[in-house]
C-alpha cells in the first residue's frame, strides 16, 4: 500500500494517523489493495534567522560579529589617513550594538543592513553621507558617492576635498612690524651668533637677477623645520626658487625648506637659489631671522 502520492514529506495530524492505521487494519476484502491515502499539501512558513549583533568596526570597513564572522564590507575603499578617523566614528555610532542581517558575497567579504532599515546597505549609506569611498568601478555606489561629492558631504568636505592625504597648511604670516612703522637697525654684537646668512648677487640682466644665499647653523643642535626671514629694500620680487620655498609679502619674504621635515643640522649649512625681478637699484637686503633668531650676516 503506497501513504504518499508526493515526493516533498506531508505532516499529518494525530487523527489522520489514526485513520490510517484503522484503514490498514481492514482485511483486504473491504478495502482493494490498490487503493491509496489521498491528503492536500501543507504550506510550511519558514521563518529568517534572527539577526545578528555588531560587536566591533576595526578600520570603518572591516566588522566583527556577535557570530563571530569578521568580514570587509563589499564596495567600500579602504580610508584614507585624512578620513579615515571620520569614516571610523561614522561605522561605529551607526553599526556597534546594533541587530544587522548579511549575506556573503566571497570568503573575506559580505553585504551589511541594519535589521530595523532595509531600504539600502550600509556600504550605499556610509557613501551617500561621504563617510566613506566606494571601490574603483563599483557599478551599484558610484550615484550615491557622486551625489555626496557634489553636496561636499564628509570626505568630500573641508578640510580632505576628496583626498586621502592631509593638504598642507596654509604658510603663517609674516612677523609683524617694528612699532611705529619704522625698521630699526640693530648693530650685531662682536660675539659669533647662532646663525649666519651669507648673501650673493650671481648674475643680474636688465629687470631680473639670480641670487644665492648660504644659510648656517652655528649652534650645536639641529633647527627643525626652518624658515628664514628677510626683506627687500629695493623692491625687488622673487619670481623662482632652488632649494626652498618662498612666500612674499611685499617687501618682506619669508622661505622655508620644500620638505616640511627638513632642518639645518648642527653645525650645518644649506644653500638657497633664487630668480627675482627688480625695477629699480638692486640693493641687497642685510637682515635676516632664521626660526625668530636674528643671524650675522656674511
Amino acid at each position: 500500500m503506497r501513504l504518499f502520492d508526493h515526493h516533498r514529506p506531508i505532516l499529518y495530524t494525530p487523527v489522520a494517523v489514526l485513520l490510517v492505521a484503522t484503514a490498514c487494519a481492514t482485511s483486504s476484502a473491504h478495502t482493494p489493495a490498490t487503493s491509496t491515502v489521498s491528503t492536500s499539501p501543507q504550506h510550511v512558513t519558514v521563518l529568517p534567522p534572527p539577526p545578528e549583533t555588531v560587536e566591533d568596526v576595526v578600520d570603518a570597513r572591516t566588522v566583527v560579529l556577535s557570530n563571530g564572522v569578521k568580514a570587509r564590507l563589499l564596495g567600500l575603499a579602504a580610508p584614507g589617513e585624512c578620513w579615515s578617523a571620520g569614516a571610523l566614528k561614522f561605522a561605529k555610532e551607526t553599526l556597534i550594538g546594533k541587530p544587522v542581517r548579511y549575506s556573503r558575497a566571497s570568503e573575506s567579504a559580505i553585504t551589511l543592513r541594519l535589521a530595523n532599515d532595509t531600504s539600502s546597505d550600509y556600504a550605499t549609506l556610509a557613501v551617500s553621507r561621504g563617510a566613506a569611498r566606494a571601490e574603483k568601478d563599483d557599478p551599484v555606489l558610484t550615484e550615491p558617492e557622486q551625489t555626496a561629492a557634489k553636496a561636499g558631504l564628509g570626505l568630500w568636505g573641508p578640510p580632505c576635498k576628496g583626498q586621502d592625504t592631509t593638504p598642507t597648511a596654509a604658510p603663517p604670516p609674516p612677523p609683524p612690524p617694528p612699532a611705529g612703522g619704522t625698521t630699526t637697525t640693530t648693530t650685531p654684537p662682536a660675539e659669533k651668533k647662532g646663525c649666519a646668512v651669507t648673501y650673493r648677487v650671481a648674475k643680474e640682466w636688465p629687470g631680473g637677477f639670480h641670487a644665492e644665499l648660504v644659510v648656517r647653523n652655528n649652534t650645536d643642535k639641529p633647527i627643525a623645520q626652518w624658515k628664514l626671514f628677510w626683506k627687500f629694500p629695493s623692491g625687488q620680487h622673487i619670481r623662482e626658487t632652488w632649494g626652498m620655498t618662498a612666500y612674499q609679502y611685499g617687501d618682506g619674504v619669508l622661505a622655508m625648506s620644500q620638505d616640511p621635515n627638513g632642518s639645518i643640522s648642527a653645525g650645518g649649512q644649506v644653500s638657497l637659489r633664487f630668480n627675482a625681478a627688480t625695477t629699480g637699484p638692486n640693493v641687497a637686503p642685510t637682515a635676516f631671522m632664521l626660526s625668530g633668531v636674528a643671524c650675522s650676516a656674511g
